[in-house]
């Protein structure tokens, strides 16, 4: 049986696929999704951005921190949040404004660096769709999309690095278990350990926009 979060992740994988615009940042590649969403065949009741949910709702949410779901998508009564994270390298481009060239290129996209903390973040999203799915009845689901056009996030850690369980290396089951192998270490004291509730698998794809190549996965939660 097709499930609501297979339509929307579909969706999203055809969004991907024909994308042939550099997106500045995040935010820029939120709006465009939902604008693509909203705008699909498949008829969707609604297309929320910036879904704001009480962190005290959710049980074991360790970051005590305000939720917006980037996207959550309704259909039939049912609901599909959707987070997203779009970690970029530094990406010159000359570029026009209201039908003028620009003088000088500019950076259409930052270098963001700090990988270790753009795997951790991936991982968060997953937790919190699963803390929302178990929160809400109309949540069967969700998914969590990563894109980026920093290759090094596809590649694995050594077993001692301290980032190594939030790897998000092609394939092989991840571990539930998302923990800094430092205690003592920076990101350990700023960002909390945690568990997810199953061992999931990652897929890379690649799509290559105005000369620039992209690499994106979703993870099915």
């Amino acid at each position: 049986m097709t499930t609501l979060v297979d339509i929307v992740r579909e969706d999203i994988l055809e969004f991907l696929k024909n994308n042939n615009e550099l997106l500045f940042n995040e935010r820029d590649f939120q709006m465009h999704l939902a604008t693509w969403l909203r705008h699909s065949a498949n008829a969707y009741e609604d297309v929320d951005v910036e879904y704001y949910v009480p962190w005290q709702e959710l049980e074991d949410y360790v970051w005590k921190s305000e939720l917006r779901l980037d996207i959550v998508v309704k259909k039939e009564g049912e609901y599909c949040p959707v987070e997203l994270k779009y970690k970029t390298k530094k990406v010159e481009r000359q570029i026009s404004r209201f039908d003028e060239q620009l003088k000088k290129p500019v950076d259409v996209m930052k270098n963001q660096g700090a990988q270790d903390l753009g795997m951790y973040d991936f991982w968060k999203d997953v937790r919190r769709v699963e803390l929302v799915r178990n929160r809400f009845g109309r949540v069967k689901g969700g998914l969590a999309v990563f894109v980026t056009n920093d290759v090094s996030y596809k590649k694995g850690g050594k077993e001692t690095s301290n980032n190594y369980q939030f790897s998000m290396i092609e394939g092989k089951p991840h571990t539930k278990q998302k923990h800094w192998l430092k205690p003592e270490s920076t990101c350990a004291k700023t960002h909390p350990n945690f568990e997810v509730e199953k061992e999931y698998d990652i897929e890379w794809n690649q799509q290559t926009v105005d000369g620039v190549d992209f690499y994106y996965c979703i993870v099915t939660i």
